[in-house]
């Protein structure tokens, strides 16, 4: 059962889904990564002709990314890498320039089975901070030394504005 029958009360029209996903590859975000848009194009016409439990590490790898049939998922992590580049890519296009689309097409953790919303105003504030709350994530993993840094002087800090105001109690 594909995403469109699950939901058919709130789940944009097909048409819509296909001039979405083709304004996303369009943009900015895919268009310098081809492997992207088809790693994109492949799960989501998957998903809507109804093959989503097809939609596999294995044949993402074989159909949309070009490996051969010796790929092996349990080795080669290039499926799992470029789903965290197109989730990357998605939650940028959407922060941004999509913002305003009426139609956001999502690939949740964990899972290579697109799910396509309305863009409502309050989804697509909820969205712009996901994709700010994401980016601040990544970028507190990327400068850890940093941010442990900030961390230790802030508890020193805060220790030594506690025994300051323990000695000045002390001196009254």
């Amino acid at each position: 059962m594909s995403a469109i029958e699950r939901n058919i009360g709130d789940q944009p029209r097909e048409a819509d889904i296909r001039a979405a996903l083709d304004r996303v590859i369009a943009s900015s975000h895919l268009s310098k990564s081809p492997q992207l848009g088809s790693f994109l194009r492949f799960v989501v016409q998957e998903e809507l002709a109804g093959n989503g439990s097809r939609i596999k590490a294995y044949t993402i790898a074989a159909d949309a990314l070009g490996r051969d049939a010796n790929f092996d998922p349990q080795t080669d992590p290039i499926v799992r890498v470029e789903a965290g580049r197109l989730r990357r890519a998605l939650d940028q296009y959407y922060a941004n320039g999509g913002s305003k689309d009426p139609v956001v097409i999502e690939l949740p953790r964990g899972h290579y089975v697109p799910v396509f919303r309305a863009n409502r105003a309050g989804r697509r504030a909820f969205t712009r901070f996901s994709a700010m709350w994401r980016q601040t994530g990544e970028l507190a993993q990327q400068n850890f030394r940093l941010v442990l840094l900030i961390v230790a002087i802030a508890a020193v800090v805060s220790l030594g504005f506690d025994l300051l105001w323990m000695l000045l109690a002390r001196l009254d």
